[in-house]
C-alpha cells in the first residue's frame, strides 16, 4: 500500500520522531506528505485516529515478522530468546518505527494506549508460560521481565539503527537472554 493514507501513516511517525505527541500538528504531516490540510481528515477524523492507524500499521508489520521468523516451536526460553532478537532486528531495520513503539501514554487515548501496548502481546504470553515452568513468584517473574527488557533495549541501541543487523549479534543477545531466564 503505497497510497495517500498509507503516507500521512508513514509522515506522521516521522512527526511524532521530530516533535513528540504533544508537538504533533497534522499541518506539517500534510505538507511533508504534498497534500491539502484537509487530506488527513478524508482519511482519519482526528489525530487520535491517525495514532491508532500509526500503531496498527506498526503491529501489523512487527506480526508479519513474528509470522516470518516462526517463534513456534522449541523451549519457551528460546522462543523468548528468538522473539527478543527478532524485535532488536525489527527496531534496526525499521527506526522510521522506533517513535511510535517508545510511544508514551500522554497525548494517546486509552484505546490508543492499550493498541500501543498490544506488540508485546506475544512475548508477554510467552512470560506467562515461562513462569509457570519455572514456579517463579510473581515478583521473580517481573525481575526476570526487567533483565530481558533490558537486554533487549540495550541491544537496540547498541546495535543501531543501520538496516542490516550483524548476526552473531542477535546469537550473542540470545545467548544472554538464555543465560536471564536460567
Amino acid at each position: 500500500m503505497n497510497s495517500t493514507k498509507e503516507k500521512l501513516i508513514l509522515c506522521g511517525m516521522d512527526e511524532v520522531r521530530t516533535y513528540g505527541l504533544g508537538g504533533f500538528s497534522l499541518r506539517r504531516v500534510a505538507a511533508a506528505c504534498g497534500v491539502s490540510c484537509a487530506a488527513p481528515y478524508k482519511h482519519f477524523s482526528d489525530k487520535q485516529e491517525l495514532f491508532s492507524a500509526m500503531i496498527e500499521y506498526v503491529n501489523a508489520k512487527w506480526v508479519e515478522q513474528l509470522r516470518s521468523d516462526g517463534i513456534a516451536g522449541g523451549r519457551v526460553e528460546e522462543r523468548i530468546a528468538r522473539v527478543c532478537a527478532g524485535y532488536v532486528r525489527f527496531l534496526c531495520e525499521n527506526p522510521h518505527f522506533r517513535s511510535i513503539l517508545i510511544i508514551k501514554e500522554t497525548g494517546l487515548d486509552t484505546p490508543g494506549t492499550q493498541r500501543a501496548a498490544s506488540i508485546s502481546i506475544p512475548l508477554k504470553r510467552l512470560f506467562v508460560i515461562y513462569g509457570r515452568k519455572a514456579k517463579l513468584s510473581h515478583e521473580e517473574l517481573r525481575e526476570r521481565i526487567f533483565i530481558v527488557r533490558s537486554l533487549v533495549y540495550g541491544a537496540a541501541i547498541m546495535v543501531g539503527v543501520n538496516g542490516a543487523v550483524p548476526e552473531q549479534r542477535l546469537a550473542c543477545l540470545s545467548k544472554s537472554v538464555l543465560t536471564a531466564l536460567e
